[in-house]
């Protein structure tokens, strides 16, 4: 049905002319229904016969403009509004959006439409799985996807927060515990029970601030007591500033193993026995852990913060702190060597506060107390030469470092391992019948790019002909084993660092079944050196890897670089 209207007082404005209006009655809002995600918008129209001049006003569940927890809403144009759906899901859901104006027919108009609000959102728990010994610590991250607000609520075992029977959830490096007074984002701390609980193990629930119906878990392991009681600091080591006009301060963390008995005494002390800081001139530390700074840093620059447990008093674990106004070592590569190394190699040390320069003005290294000929290119990195007859026994060496002065200050201690050259190998035979192998123990060690005797690597590979003709072959280079007896293939290897008094080695299928003999060679390529390879017959095929060991017994890997055929 059509209404036609005429206003008098717009006939006024055009003299004795009328104007007529001609809508439809009907009152609408498309879409009159939507599903909108969390976080997400919805455009809506409204169709009305408004006054000329008039505007419309949208609502959501009667609150002009919508709310944080409805959802908002905002006119875009004449009859046209953008609603943003909250970023929790609203109560009640569906919400309804209210378009009001008033009409040309007379009255007011209202259009209404509802909106269900709608959530993808997943939460997950790592680790999914753990084990937590009585009285100790774990960290749960919760990582809530597909929402802006990534708060969780926690329960143990159903219980909010847990509790002492369950473990309790404790808001990251609060000590004592304290549960979170509400839903929070990411990580938690969750403390087992001073004795293992009924229901063992326990459920960690974290449940979306967002979505309520979404949660994740994780399994926590209770574990008893094992073993004689110890403790144990967090962290080991630390850096502080020193205190000034604001006091510096860091918190540590103590937990005794095989008693329920957690309680420790706190107590800080110079970290260098007869040497350092005494009494405040070393901080303070309160009876929960908590680490007062000095003014200013002692020499040697090391406090130690001592954690006693009152269970056993003969029992405790000490924490190292160095304060940033000092000299202090973060790092020194290499932090350990082989005995019996017959090259000698550089020792750098990094940190902060040297005195960069060389001789009487700058920063020293010392090794156990005695000073070594040292360079500091810079404030934070000094270098010294290690001699093979310092590294002949396995043992512990002392690296600090001095800066100028009389006396200069020292920074904290740092040792320096010496290990014993013990060579073992190991071989991980897989076949169909056995796909897996179990009790085995990798060691992989940390690379250090600090010694550069030990900086040797591979370019290319080739053929040797002539005496001192290398062809540049593709990796891998492929040789062939003879029909029977043994045949002498000769190859170049250029690289980095490469020596003759090297051992060179071929992994693979066969081990050691390849021969090598290396020697110098001289041609158009510096860096060079020749391998006569014996290949028998009975030389297994495959690809094998280069290894090479240095007089120090550094070891490089060039993979993929031979392929018998």
């Amino acid at each position: 049905m059509s209404v036609r209207a005429t206003s008098v007082a717009d006939a006024a404005k055009f003299g004795n002319a009328s104007v007529t209006i001609t809508c439809s009655s009907d009152n609408t809002i498309a879409p009159s229904a939507a599903s909108v995600a969390l976080g997400q918008t919805q455009s809506f129209a409204a169709t009305f016969c408004l006054v000329p001049g008039a505007t419309i006003t949208w609502d959501v569940n009667g609150t002009v403009g919508g709310s944080a927890t409805l959802g908002t809403i905002g006119t875009t144009s004449t009859n046209m509004a953008l609603y943003t759906a909250p970023a929790d899901l609203p109560s009640p859901d569906p919400v309804t959006i209210h378009a009001t104006g008033s009409l040309a027919t007379g009255g007011t108009g209202i259009a209404s439409a509802t909106v269900t609000v709608t959530s993808n959102v997943s939460v997950s728990v790592s680790p999914a799985s753990a084990t937590v010994s009585v009285g100790q610590r774990k960290s749960f991250a919760a990582n809530a996807a597909n929402t802006t607000n990534t708060a969780v609520s926690w329960t143990v075992n159903g219980v909010p927060n847990g509790n002492t029977i369950v473990g309790q959830v404790c808001l990251t490096g609060s000590n004592p515990c304290v549960a979170p007074a509400a839903p929070v984002s990411g990580s938690v701390d969750i403390l087992a029970p001073a004795a293992v609980p009924a229901a063992n193990p326990v459920t960690l629930v974290a449940t979306s601030r967002a979505d309520a119906s979404k949660s994740g878990n994780a399994i926590a392991a209770i574990a008893g007591p094992v073993g004689p009681l110890s403790v144990e600091i967090s962290p080991p080591y630390a850096f502080v500033a020193r205190s000034t006009g604001m006091l510096s301060m860091r918190q540590f963390f103590a937990s005794v193993a095989v008693t329920s008995n957690q309680s420790v005494t706190w107590g800080v002390q110079s970290g260098v026995a007869g040497q350092g800081c005494q009494g405040a001139a070393c901080g303070s530390v309160d009876a929960n852990g908590l680490y007062t700074a000095p003014t200013a840093a002692p020499s040697p620059n090391a406090i130690s913060i001592v954690a006693t447990s009152q269970a056993d008093p003969t029992k405790s674990a000490t924490g190292t702190i160095a304060l940033t106004s000092g000299p202090l070592i973060d790092v020194i590569l290499p932090s350990s060597v082989l005995a019996g190394t017959v090259i000698s190699f550089p020792l750098t040390v990094q940190g902060m506060n040297f005195v960069a320069g060389s001789g009487s003005n700058a920063s020293v290294i010392l090794l156990n107390g005695t000073a070594r000929g040292t360079s500091c290119p810079a404030a934070t990195s000094c270098s010294t030469a290690l001699n093979p007859a310092d590294v002949q026994t396995a043992r512990a060496l002392t690296v600090q470092v001095q800066n100028p002065g009389a006396p200069g200050a020292l920074s904290n201690p740092v040792p320096f391992v010496i290990a014993p050259f013990v060579v073992t190998e190991d071989v991980i035979a897989l076949s169909a019948g056995q796909a897996a192998a179990t009790g085995k123990d990798i060691v992989v060690v940390e690379p250090t790019t600090a010694a550069s005797s030990a900086a040797i690597n591979v370019d290319f590979i080739g053929l040797l002909t002539g005496g001192n003709n290398c062809g540049v072959q593709g990796s891998p280079l492929s040789v062939s084993r003879p029909s029977t007896g043994t045949a002498t293939v000769s190859i170049c290897v250029h690289g980095n660092g490469l020596d003759p008094t090297f051992t060179y080695a071929f992994t693979g299928p066969g081990g050691g079944d390849i021969g090598i003999t290396a020697s110098s060679v001289t041609g158009v390529f510096p860096n060079t050196i020749e391998l006569d390879l014996q290949i028998a017959s009975t030389t297994l095929p495959g690809v094998r890897t280069l290894l090479i060991t240095t007089l120090n017994h550094d070891r490089a890997a060039a993979t993929g670089m031979l392929k018998v055929k």
